[in-house]
């Protein structure tokens, strides 16, 4: 078994390094929604196709996070995250110089590769540097921050760059970034050594069905109502059903399965993931929604809404930093419902604001509830998914939540653009003529649907246990050799 860390001799270098490195992760997770109008002009793609330059990143991103964990628990933290840094930072360079739509959406797959790789890495990094207990506590804390914070200001870096350098600069940028970071990363923890509680193999067959499942998923929630596409959404679910029956077939015989099964049996672990997964399902359109309707239907350049977004960035933020002493105040269960509950009010009046064809001024209160609500959610669903669990299950905990959000995310965006463009196909279905008709009257649809799914996360996110469970089995994630199998 490894000692436990030095206190203090790598803490403050791993949380810096830990923390950046997030804020990049989720920062380019969302940095490209305000650059969207720009890019679609730029590389002629139409509406309709905008969407895949987020899901093309967040595919590979939820389907191999669980992997990375693995790979971050096996082959130490900072080993895992400078090679994750190296692959992101040579496809946002092939992203931004891409010559065209198709190779753009490749290299955002890498991007989402090497995206896998880091984030559950980072968090391996805090809790192999930290001690137990309130050092320990606090790191998380600013890793969670730094993330909020990261999503928060997306908008407003996105927009800043768009305008003033391009939107090939919002890729650009990570190449300057991510080789900070690497060397930044050297000796950011204590000589990694071997963990026998540590499973040793990777289940590669489980990551590649994850993947599948979840592209089978995102394809067929894309409905936009013509019969070819109707066949391919049927055939696309089939796949991903039929890769969701072999994952569990799977899971079940490998030795060291990728997503172990008994971890679902938590009550904590189920009802966390699933209010995840349908929180940020429904929250997944608003931003794709909000950022059309203030350049294509207000006429607001990329920085100028950028700006107008800011109060929402610095009311995420501030609520960010507080969460914590909310959760005192308002007790734990309380405050984890909050969350959500303001999100679904707030995505109601923005829907009624931009059906209503309102000044996106009158929008900027609705983006602050947002923000804070948003803010709330993920980070007391975050504290809940991994509180309780010892440091040698890090990798496996930060991936499953962070898989659960980005696979919600993915699918949900698909769903939600591809269901209100399929209700508002009809001409007659709006007064108002041309592209910004069309999306003044998609927001009417996918926006109350996903104020719905915020009040189904409520509902989950309630029934999440008081307090702390005992974390996963000691040798979750093994599964012992059978007796007639040589090792």
């Amino acid at each position: 078994m490894i000692d436990p860390p030095e206190p203090g001799r790598h803490g403050r270098r791993a949380v810096a390094v830990a923390s950046a490195t997030q804020m990049m992760v989720v920062l380019d997770g969302a940095v490209l929604a305000i650059a969207l109008p720009r890019m679609a002009g730029d590389l002629d793609v139409g509406t309709g196709s905008l969407p895949w330059v987020m899901n093309a990143y967040a595919l590979p991103f939820a389907g191999f996070l669980l992997l990375g964990g693995r790979i971050a628990d096996l082959v130490g933290p900072v080993r895992a995250l400078r090679t994750g840094l190296a692959v992101f930072a040579a496809a946002s360079l092939g992203a931004g110089l891409a010559p065209s739509f198709g190779v753009l959406l490749a290299c955002r797959v890498f991007q989402g590769l090497g995206s896998a790789l880091l984030s559950p890495a980072s968090l391996v990094l805090l809790t192999r540097a930290t001690s137990p207990g309130t050092e320990r506590e606090r790191a998380i804390a600013v890793w969670s921050v730094t993330a909020a914070i990261g999503a928060s200001a997306s908008a407003l870096f996105g927009g800043l760059l768009t305008q003033t350098l391009g939107w090939r600069w919002v890729l650009l940028i990570n190449v300057l970034i991510a080789p900070a970071l690497f060397a930044a990363g050297r000796g950011a923890a204590p000589r990694w050594e071997p963990d026998e509680r540590r499973p040793k193999g990777l289940d590669v067959p489980g990551a590649l069905l994850f993947v599948v499942a979840f592209a089978g998923l995102d394809l067929a929630a894309t409905v936009d109502g013509g019969g070819s596409q109707t066949l391919r959404s049927a055939l696309a679910g089939g796949v991903a059903v039929a890769a969701l029956a072999a994952l569990v077939v799977t899971e079940r015989r490998v030795r060291h399965p990728l997503l172990p099964l008994r971890l679902l049996r938590s009550p904590r672990v189920a009802y966390t993931n699933a209010a995840a997964v349908v929180l940020l399902a429904g929250t997944a359109a608003t931003g794709y929604y909000t950022t059309l309707y203030a350049q294509d239907v207000a006429g607001l350049a990329p920085l100028t809404t950028a700006l107008c977004m800011l109060p929402g960035t610095v009311a995420g933020v501030l609520t960010s930093r507080n969460v914590p002493r909310l959760a005192v105040v308002l007790g734990e269960r309380n405050c984890r419902t909050m969350g959500p509950v303001l999100v679904a009010a707030a995505q109601f009046g923005l829907a009624g604001c931009e059906r209503a064809g309102a000044p996106f001024g009158a929008l900027v209160p609705l983006l602050v509830v947002l923000s804070i609500g948003s803010s709330i959610a993920v980070i007391t669903l975050t504290s809940s998914a991994t509180r309780s669990l010892p440091s040698h299950q890090a990798g496996l905990a930060g991936g499953l939540i962070t898989a659960s959000g980005q696979s919600g995310g993915s699918i949900g965006l698909a769903a939600l653009t591809g269901v209100a463009a399929a209700f508002t196909a009809a001409p007659a279905a709006s007064p108002h003529a041309g592209a910004s008709a069309a999306i003044v009257h998609q927001v009417g649809v996918a926006l109350p649907l996903g104020a719905a799914l915020a009040l189904v996360a409520t509902v989950l996110a309630r029934r999440i246990p008081l307090g702390a469970e005992s974390g996963l089995p000691e040798n979750a994630g093994h599964r012992p050799a059978p007796r007639n199998v040589r090792p």
